[in-house]
């Protein structure tokens, strides 16, 4: 399947490219409720707890790699220092009169400011006055938004493209935001809900994949996994052959050419055949986030209880459960 104002072949060089070199240092960031756990990959230990405030949801990686941005309580913007494995900053975008909830995160490229996907209220003369929907820039040290463009209700997830001069907006419709003006624009409109694919769009694994990210969905017969490159901003959706595993998110392994699925199976995917290879099932019960290292050796499946589990990639059995602080959402990998 193609989208009409993308190029299929860039992604396709990106996503089935090149690997990753094989001995990066990996460190797992376990997104949890009032914390962050890091995990050593060499070890698989926990070596690092940092603090933060509320259930923990988005997160992006700076540009310089030195920090991590951890959103929280759907409000709340935390500087994590991955040096220190402290927070050094936050931010509230709750401001100016407006209860904010933010759904989508990500970076701008100047370091200063990101996007997020919002939705406010606020009380007037006794009566709860609500806002309408938008995607806003704001400042990353006060939360102050900078400037906004409304969208349609049901905007859940971002993913920033071409260094920032677009940002795809993920909703019951995919909605093109053209960042380049002084202000922001929806340039182009493409069906998600009407084309029968009920997307979750809520991991999406952008940096840990070098780049892309990749994001599963449904339709009534099959799964899909739709990849957007950052780079390039091209799109490809890669619909499955079989019948559909179940899958809350998926990444991609080193080599781009297979993912990793879970919910309550752990199941590896071919994607230049666009067939399932294997699965089993996970002994947690139902799973949000996965992800593999860099040589493509381990596979870790959390979320949705308070365990991590470390998978040999080649034979599917559990090599390490680790118990969490809490339960978690979601498992993030940075190669050093």
């Amino acid at each position: 399947m193609r989208w009409a104002t993308v190029l299929l072949p860039a992604l396709a060089a990106a996503a089935l490219g090149a690997a990753p070199r094989a001995d990066a240092g990996d460190r797992y960031y376990y997104l949890g409720y009032g914390v962050v756990q890091v995990i050593d990959g060499a070890t698989d230990t926990i070596v690092a707890d940092i603090p933060v405030k509320g259930a923990v949801r988005n997160v992006d990686l700076s540009a310089d790699r030195k920090y991590l941005y951890v959103t929280s309580n759907r409000h709340l913007v935390h500087k994590v220092d991955l040096a220190q494995n402290r927070v050094v900053a936050t931010a509230d975008v709750k401001g100016d009169g407006w209860d904010r909830v933010m759904y989508g995160f990500v970076l701008a490229p100047d370091g200063k400011t990101a996007y997020g996907a919002f939705m406010s209220r606020r009380a007037e003369n006794g009566e709860a006055i609500v806002g309408r929907p938008v995607v806003a820039q704001f400042a990353l040290d006060t939360g102050r938004i900078v400037r906004s463009v409304e969208v349609p209700w049901g905007v859940a997830h971002l993913v920033g493209a071409r260094e920032g001069r677009t940002i795809y907006a993920f909703g019951q419709d995919l909605y093109t935001i053209d960042t380049t003006g002084p202000d922001l624009r929806i340039v182009a409109t493409q069906p998600i809900l009407d084309k029968g694919m009920n997307m979750l769009p809520f991991w999406d694994y952008t940096f840990d994949n070098g780049g892309v990210a990749s994001m599963n969905y449904y339709t009534a017969t099959a799964m899909g996994v739709m990849l957007v490159d950052q780079k390039t901003g091209a799109i490809e959706d890669l619909v499955l052959k079989g019948d559909p595993a179940m899958a809350y998110s998926v990444v991609l392994a080193p080599d781009r050419k297979r993912a990793w699925a879970v919910m309550d199976d752990l199941t590896e995917i071919d994607l230049a055949r666009k067939t399932y290879v294997r699965s089993v099932p996970v002994a947690e019960g139902t799973c949000y986030g996965v992800n593999v290292s860099s040589d493509g050796r381990k596979v870790y499946v959390a979320g949705g209880g308070s365990t991590l589990t470390v998978y040999d990639a080649k034979t599917l059995r559990p090599l390490k459960v680790l118990q969490m602080a809490s339960d978690g959402m979601d498992l993030r990998r940075i190669s050093f």
